[in-house]
């Protein structure tokens, strides 16, 4: 966001990115390992902590992965790999 937040906001696989998002998670928190292989977005919502893990590619053109991981109350996790899809044609303008 413009004024420095990071936010993480999703949508169901169903819905369309120009859908109101399923989940908004504000004020998150930034973590970058001492080598920057990899960066980390913390955010907490309610008794869970979401952290979006980004690993940078080691040469150039290589993929980036992204996971997701959801811990709750209990300490239970949910690991997810993303997929990094394109970006709409429609959307590009804005980019």
């Amino acid at each position: 966001m413009r004024n420095g937040e990071i936010r993480y906001l999703c949508w169901n696989k169903r819905n369309g990115i120009l859908t109101k998002p399923n989940l908004i998670l504000g004020n998150g928190e930034v973590r970058e390992s001492a080598e920057g292989e990899t960066t980390e977005y913390v955010f907490t919502h309610e008794e869970s902590t979401f952290s979006v893990e980004h690993i940078h590619p080691k040469k150039s053109g290589m993929p980036n992965y992204y996971f997701v991981e959801v811990t709750d109350k209990d300490q239970k996790k949910s690991t997810w790999k993303m997929e990094q899809l394109p970006i709409p044609k429609y959307l590009e303008s804005l980019f």
